[in-house]
C-alpha cells in the first residue's frame, strides 16, 4: 500500500510542476507589449522642393518597445494612404523602410518623400495625405498608433540631354561610349545601339565617367551600381530608359532593304548597319537590276517606298519602290526624319574599290580598280606589283580608305595611315572583304602567284 501511495504522490507532484511551467509559459507569451506613445514626426506638413532633394526633410522617432524576451528589437517605418488602413485588408498596401535593430529614429530626405508621394499617386504641387506608423518585431509584431502627414510633392525635372551606355561593345570606356538622347519628355531617353553577339553587356552612366552608373536587377529595374544590363542576342536595339520610374527596356530595331534588287528578293530583308554618329542606316551590298524598298524588323508593319528615283525621299506605307537599272555594288543609306517619321531620306550610289600606292600601276595618283565577286562576297584583282606600298580606297577618293597595321594579320582599319609592304616584284592575287555590320575594319589577302 505504501508503494502505491508513493507513486500517487509522485504523479501529483509532477502534475503540479507541469501546470506551473505551462502557466509561466502562457504568462510570458501573452504579456502585453505596446509602444509607449505614438511616433513623433518632426513635421506633419511638408512642401517638397527639387532643389533641396538631398536635404533632410522628416525625422520620425519613437519610444523603445519592451518585450519579455531579452533580444534585439527590429523596427520598420510604414507609409500608407489613409484609405488603405481601413478594414480587414488595412495596412496591406504599404511602403516600408527598415530602420534597424534597437534604433529609435529614422530620417528621410526630400527625395525619399517625393518618391513615396509619386508611388502612391500624388499629383505634383498638389497636397496629399499619408499616415505613418512604426512596427516592432521580435517574437511577434507590434504596431504603433498611426500619425498623419501631409506632403506637397514636386515634379521631378531631369535636365540631362543624354545618357551614356559604356559596354563590352566598345571596351567599357565611358569616355568613348555611345549615348542615347532625351526624347523631349522629362526623364525619358531613347536611342539605337548595335551590340555584337559576343559583346552584349553594358551599363548606363549619367556622364562620361563611372561616378554614377546603373545596372539592373534582371526584371527591368535600374539599380545604382547594379549587375550588367544585357540584350538577349546580338543585333541593333532601341534602348529606352525612364529615370522617373528607374526602368529600362530594349526592343529589336533594324531597318533592312527588300525587293527584287536585293539578295533576299521579296522574301527576306537584307539588314542595314546603324551609324550612331550620323543616325543613319547604311549598307554596301551587291544589287541586281530590280526594285528596292525599306522596312523595319523584317515585317511590313513599318515600311517606306519612294515615289520616284530622283528626290531621295521615301514615304511611310508608300507602294512605290526604287528601281536599280544595272547590277553592281551599291551603298544604300536611309534615315527617318526625327520630326516627321512619315518620311525618310535615302541615297543609293554605285561603289568601286581599288588598290593604290607606289607598288601599284597608278602609284599614289590613280586607283587600279578591283572587281566584285558576289558569290564569294569579296573584291578581287590580279595585279603586277613592284616593291612599295599598297592601300585600299573607295570610289577613287580618300574619303573612305583602309590601311593595315602590319603585313601579317590580314586586318585593315578605316582611315589607318598604314600600308601593306611589297618587297618583291611579281604578279599578286589580292582580295578585299568588307564587314557590312562594322565598317571600322575589313579583311584582305595579298598573295604572290608568279
Amino acid at each position: 500500500m505504501k508503494k502505491y501511495m508513493n507513486k500517487l504522490f509522485f504523479l501529483g507532484t509532477l502534475l503540479v510542476l507541469m501546470c506551473s511551467c505551462e502557466k509561466d509559459t502562457e504568462l510570458t507569451t501573452l504579456q502585453e507589449v505596446n509602444f509607449p506613445s505614438p511616433p513623433d514626426l518632426s513635421s506633419i506638413s511638408l512642401q517638397l522642393v527639387q532643389d533641396e532633394q538631398n536635404e533632410p526633410a522628416l525625422n520620425i522617432s519613437w519610444g523603445e518597445v519592451i518585450f519579455p524576451i531579452d533580444a534585439p528589437v527590429e523596427y520598420t517605418v510604414q507609409f500608407a494612404l489613409p484609405a488603405d488602413t481601413i478594414g480587414e485588408s488595412g495596412w496591406n498596401n504599404t511602403i516600408n523602410f527598415n530602420a534597424g535593430k534597437d534604433v529609435y529614429s529614422k530620417t528621410f530626405q526630400v527625395l525619399d518623400l517625393n518618391q513615396i508621394a509619386e508611388e502612391v499617386g500624388f499629383e505634383p504641387d498638389v497636397e496629399g495625405d499619408l499616415v505613418v506608423r512604426v512596427l516592432a518585431h521580435m517574437d511577434r509584431t507590434i504596431a504603433s498608433e498611426a500619425v498623419g502627414l501631409t506632403v506637397i510633392p514636386f515634379e521631378t525635372v531631369i535636365t540631362l540631354t543624354e545618357l551614356y551606355l559604356p559596354g563590352a561593345y566598345q571596351g567599357w570606356d565611358p569616355s568613348t561610349s555611345l549615348s542615347i538622347p532625351s526624347t523631349g519628355v522629362n526623364g525619358i531617353y531613347q536611342g539605337i545601339i548595335y551590340f555584337p553577339e559576343e559583346a552584349r553587356d553594358f551599363k548606363i552612366t549619367l556622364d562620361q565617367t563611372w561616378d554614377e552608373n546603373y545596372g539592373g536587377d534582371g526584371n527591368g529595374n535600374l539599380i545604382f551600381d547594379g549587375s550588367n544590363l544585357s540584350v538577349p542576342t546580338g543585333g541593333t536595339y532601341s534602348i529606352t530608359v525612364n529615370l522617373n520610374t528607374m526602368r529600362w527596356s530594349a526592343e529589336p530595331y533594324s531597318f533592312g532593304i527588300i525587293g527584287t534588287a536585293t539578295p533576299g528578293g521579296w522574301d527576306a530583308d537584307t539588314n542595314m548597319f546603324y551609324d550612331s554618329e550620323t543616325e543613319t542606316w547604311q549598307i554596301s551590298t551587291y544589287l541586281q537590276a530590280g526594285a528596292l524598298k525599306w522596312r523595319l524588323n523584317d515585317a511590313w508593319t513599318v515600311n517606306y517606298g519612294p515615289r520616284n528615283n530622283d528626290e531621295g525621299t521615301a514615304y511611310l506605307d508608300d507602294p512605290g519602290a526604287y528601281t536599280i537599272s544595272e547590277a553592281g555594288m551599291y551603298e544604300v543609306t536611309f534615315k527617318v526624319d526625327s520630326q516627321e517619321p512619315s518620311i525618310a531620306y535615302y541615297t543609293i550610289e554605285p561603289i568601286s574599290w581599288g588598290i593604290i600606292g607606289d607598288a601599284t600601276a597608278g602609284g599614289w595618283d590613280a586607283d587600279t580598280d578591283m572587281t566584285y565577286d558576289p558569290e564569294a562576297d569579296v573584291w578581287r584583282i590580279t595585279a603586277e606589283l613592284i616593291s612599295g606600298a599598297v592601300k585600299f580606297r573607295r570610289n577613287n577618293t580618300w574619303a573612305i580608305n583602309y590601311g593595315p597595321r602590319n603585313n601579317d594579320d590580314g586586318i585593315l582599319y578605316l582611315d589607318d595611315p598604314g600600308a601593306h609592304g611589297i618587297s618583291e616584284v611579281g604578279t599578286y592575287e589580292i582580295t578585299l572583304h568588307l564587314n557590312s555590320q562594322d565598317q571600322s575594319t575589313a579583311n584582305y589577302t595579298i598573295e604572290k602567284i608568279d
